[in-house]
């Protein structure tokens, strides 16, 4: 099992390093969009939404936090989710880059009800229950442990009823399909490179169980999705 799933050796992305220019990053952030469209990057999240929305009974928007929005394409899903079932919704989505930021207002035009906000997900300017649920795609695995423990004390506190992480799981096997669909699909060079080093910065469900733990994440719930794809879930009550 130690082979299929070998310890965690945080690298940093070259994306996290904000050195390449914006056409080159707008390129690899729709390589990452059309992932998610077809690996359950938004179908996870959505599948453990949904529920929350279904329940929302209140006369205002289900108000939502998506910590690290990126490109804001989950967001973005979100919204197409809740015109779908009928719930109105607003969504704040954060990002400490300005240039992610200036990309996901491209992504956000058509969608009102998404608000974009730039701050640090480690010094959250809301108050405590502030939203009704805190989400976080696709990013945990970007930092190290004693931030990753940080960033969901934060999130998890800002949630009125909770809060949904969405993220990849380490494997080897997983990281062989990603590196050859990457040399396949695009030539972009910052998904060649990133895509194969998130899978491997990743944690695995037994370690998003003790991140939850370190958190003071209780009660919670770890959902294993295919293909290699995790859901965190904090429920208040």
């Amino acid at each position: 099992m130690r082979f299929f799933f070998p310890p965690r050796n945080l690298r940093d992305e070259l994306l996290d390093l904000d050195e390449a220019p914006y056409e080159e990053v707008r390129d690899s952030l729709q390589d990452v969009a059309t992932v998610n469209r077809y690996l359950s990057g938004y179908r996870v999240l959505l599948q453990h939404v949904e529920p929350f929305l279904k329940s929302h009974k209140a006369n205002r928007p289900f108000r939502v936090l998506d910590a690290a929005t990126g490109s804001a394409d989950q967001p973005v899903a979100l919204v197409k989710l809740a015109r779908r079932i009928g719930v109105p919704i607003h969504i704040t989505a954060i990002d400490i880059n300005a240039k992610m930021l200036k990309l996901a207002q491209e992504e956000v035009a058509l969608y009102p009800e998404i608000q974009l906000v730039q701050c640090d997900i480690l010094r959250l300017p809301f108050r405590e229950d502030g939203f009704d649920l805190a989400v976080n795609s696709l990013s945990l695995h970007h930092f190290s442990w004693e931030k990753a423990v940080a960033i969901l004390r934060a999130i998890y506190k800002a949630g009125r009823l909770g809060m949904v992480v969405n993220d990849l799981h380490r494997s080897r096997i997983a990281h062989a399909v990603i590196f050859i669909l990457t040399r396949i699909f695009t030539r972009n060079r910052l998904t060649r490179y990133d895509a194969p080093v998130s899978v491997m910065n990743a944690f695995t469900p037994k370690e998003f169980c003790e991140l939850a733990r370190q958190a003071g994440i209780d009660p919670y719930e770890i959902h294993c999705h295919f293909p290699y794809r995790i859901a965190l879930l904090g429920r208040k009550t």
